[in-house]
């Protein structure tokens, strides 16, 4: 995984903060223009940079708080191909709820038990509790029961 230099990712870091800051506001829109200009800052290829992945994420927990559930799997899953992505249980989780939201069960049952797998059930105690529910559901692999 190719690794930027500092100075390009603390600015990086500075734009997904203040996205993060904006989105947390309700301020989508301009959190958005703040993940956009920190995805142009990175070299081609892009998906191939560490910071990748937390940018795209930051883009898709955006989408998801939005309620824009097909824009915010699109751009998890666009998320989920970078060098760095997959285990890491917060894109998992939001993809998972962004599946969930548009009723393709398996794939979100899929994707929050990843989620639960590497971090869990605290990864869901600020979450709406459908989402946990769905995972606990039935078996899975003789591990989890609901109940």
């Amino acid at each position: 995984m190719a690794k930027l230099d500092d100075e390009l990712s603390e600015q990086i870091h500075e734009l997904c903060d203040l996205g993060i800051d904006l989105a947390d506001g309700g301020r989508f829109d301009k959190a958005m223009e703040a993940y956009d200009m920190a995805w142009d800052l990175l070299p081609e290829p892009k998906t191939a940079w560490e910071d990748a992945h937390w940018i795209l994420g930051n883009m898709g927990v955006a989408r998801f708080l939005q309620g824009e559930f097909a824009a915010g799997r699109d751009v998890l899953e666009r998320a989920m191909e970078c060098e760095g992505a997959v285990g890491a249980s917060f894109l998992h989780l939001r993809l998972g709820q962004c599946f969930f939201e548009l009723g393709d069960l398996d794939r979100a049952k899929e994707q929050l038990t990843l989620a639960l797998t590497h971090e869990a059930e605290t990864i869901f105690v600020d979450e709406d509790p459908k989402y946990l529910a769905l995972v606990m559901s039935g078996e899975r692999n003789g591990e989890w029961k609901l109940g």
